[in-house]
């Protein structure tokens, strides 16, 4: 079994990093705890990756989906761990429904 990246797994974390890089408000990084976030702040950066199609991770494209391989999603997960963003919302749905 070959658990390694492919170039094109590897060209897809560079390009969820440099989205997140770009577009993760810069006020919601300042904060120390999720206890702190209100609605209003998990609901904007669902509102940026939805604009990018990338607020349902787990949804095929025909239901508005991004249609990612589980490998895909793996990634996409990891580098929001990374960044220590918000998480999707809502995120027990939006992960599991399909």
């Amino acid at each position: 079994m070959n658990l390694s990246f492919t170039a094109e797994d590897l060209a897809f974390r560079d390009e969820v990093r440099a989205f997140i890089e770009a577009n993760y408000p810069a006020r919601l990084r300042a904060f120390g705890s999720r206890d702190d976030l209100g609605k209003e702040d998990f609901l904007e950066w669902h509102r940026i990756l939805g604009a990018k199609g990338w607020s349902a991770p787990a949804w095929p494209v025909e239901y508005g989906g991004p249609g990612w391989s589980p490998t895909q999603r793996y990634i996409f997960g990891e580098e929001l761990a990374r960044a220590e963003t918000v998480p999707v919302l809502p995120s027990a749905s939006i992960w599991w429904v399909r």
